[in-house]
């Protein structure tokens, strides 16, 4: 016997019988702990571990609310971990153009807000205040609603509190700044459909809604003109304490904070100015069947949608579980199984239920595939609609389904200030100061026939927006193999970037 193995073998000996009669008495001693903890040994198999029914309450908002002065609503939600003050201040007003050119104007004096400084602060010495306490400060005026906040150390938020109204009311629109973003706004108009989620985006958007000022994209002439002296008359758009919500997050006093939310309300005018006064009636889905969009792209993305609802209405809650089975539910899901691992056809696929308070949005499948290989994704896609249809959901589905969403909602609520700032959406939206508990009852409550209705209604392959994007020469041909091809989808458009850009 080679002399060096043997002294190995005799180390390793030795080793091992000093260690397992250690490792012994350490399994032994957890098994211990184990059968002490559950009544229970440890299980042969990790599939008998026995976990204990999960069961959450999500922080209710009465908890945190507060009246404020002029009818404002704060959220207050303490965080004593680290001495910050994090806030945000909604404004719940449409803010829509009343004219297509006024898209550019209002884009660029969204995007001129903070970076354009003050009338007291020129940009540097706004940037240079702000990093030299560590803080940062943000504003924004959309479709819908309008928002400043502030994320500071708890010593200098209250201070910083009087250059929100500076920011949000008082932009000084630096010429030199201007300059940068009307590039970046150009670039990314130039840029919008490089990929084919870009032309997706627009062109689901134009098929399912129409012309809206919400969708309306400025033209680059649109851009060049806005300068800016037009943009000063924009000035206060977006702000008032009409529809104004706070969530406020951090270490602080409660009724020192108070006060001073008090004060930072008193710096905002009564009376808003926005482009619109309104949110203007949709035009309405185009018809269904299938619509192309000619991009040479390598690979076809595809979306079939079709109208859902808007929020609140009851059946959200049941399309919601429909889509984790039908789609939304990752690999669990009927359509990952079917086109994914089944058939390869696309790395990802999923569904999808809008979820809108000023619209009725949409349900959806998206995928992205072969370009050969499009017409019978989507044949399949069909199919398992008809399928879940007919035949329906199983317990274990629904169970599942059930389990996947409730569980998933601690997430909504991983931090302070996601707390505070979900409550202040909520109250802007006006959802019910019970919703996430009445969330939870109504999911886990939902019956099969509940959730099979609403996929019914719904999810209907004869009211599906099939838009495809991709090589028009490939995408309109048979797939002899699988016996498919587009056309088998009822009326084909082939729509242009003029179209699906049209304004009216």
């Amino acid at each position: 016997m080679n002399r060096s193995m043997s002294c190995k073998s005799i180390a390793v000996a030795a080793l091992l019988a000093c260690v397992a009669p250690r490792a012994h008495a350490a399994v032994h001693e957890a098994k211990k702990v184990v059968s002490v903890a559950t009544g229970k040994g440890i299980p042969e198999h990790y599939s008998g571990i026995q976990y204990p029914e999960f069961t959450y309450l999500p922080p209710h908002p009465k908890d945190f609310r507060v009246q404020l002065d002029r009818g404002v609503i704060g959220y207050l939600v303490p965080d004593t971990t680290l001495a910050l003050i994090q806030m945000a201040v909604l404004f719940g007003h449409p803010n829509l153009p009343k004219q297509p050119a006024d898209a550019a104007a209002l884009g660029l004096y969204s995007s001129m807000l903070k970076p354009g400084g003050t009338l007291k602060l020129k940009p540097e010495q706004l940037e240079d205040s702000l990093e030299f306490v560590a803080a940062t400060v943000g504003a924004g005026v959309g479709d819908f609603q309008s928002e400043v906040g502030l994320d500071a150390l708890k010593k200098d938020a209250f201070a910083l509190f009087d250059l929100l109204p500076e920011v949000a009311l008082h932009p000084r629109f630096d010429a030199e700044v201007f300059k940068v973003q009307k590039r970046s706004y150009l670039e990314n108009l130039r840029h919008r459909y490089d990929t084919p989620n870009g032309v997706m985006g627009v062109a689901a958007e134009h098929i399912m809604f129409g012309s809206h000022p919400s969708n309306w994209l400025a033209t680059e002439k649109e851009v060049e003109a806005v300068t800016p002296a037009k943009l000063k008359g924009w000035s206060g758009t977006g702000y008032s304490t009409n529809g104004m919500v706070i969530g406020v997050s951090g270490q602080f006093n409660r009724e020192e904070m108070i006060a001073q939310l008090n004060k930072l309300i008193a710096r905002f005018p009564a009376e808003y100015k926005s482009g619109s006064d309104s949110i203007p009636p949709y035009p309405g889905p185009q018809s269904p069947g299938v619509y192309l969009i000619d991009k040479p792209f390598t690979q076809a993305t595809i979306k079939l949608a079709a109208p859902g609802v808007k929020r609140p209405d009851p059946d959200y809650y049941r399309l919601i579980v429909a889509s984790y089975i039908f789609g939304d539910g990752g690999f669990t899901s009927r359509l990952m199984e079917k086109v994914r691992s089944n058939e390869g056809l696309a790395y990802g696929i999923d569904s999808d239920v809008g979820s809108d308070y000023y619209r009725q949005s949409t349900v959806s499948v998206s995928l992205q595939t072969k370009v050969e290989t499009a017409a019978y994704a989507v044949k399949l896609v069909l199919s398992e609609m008809r399928r879940m249809a007919k035949d329906g959901i199983t317990d274990e589905e629904l169970q599942r389904a059930k389990d996947g969403l409730i569980k998933s909602l601690p997430a909504t609520f991983d931090s302070p200030s996601a707390t505070s700032r979900i409550f202040a959406q909520g109250e802007v939206w006006h959802r019910s100061l019970d919703h996430f508990t009445e969330f939870i009852n109504t999911i886990s409550k939902m019956n099969k026939a509940e959730v099979e209705t609403a996929f019914r209604k719904y999810f209907n392959p004869d009211l599906m927006r099939i838009i495809v994007v991709g090589n028009k020469a490939e995408l309109i041909k048979t797939d002899e193999r699988n016996q498919a091809a587009l056309s088998h989808f009822g009326p084909m458009r082939e729509l242009t970037v003029q179209d699906i850009e049209a304004r009216k």
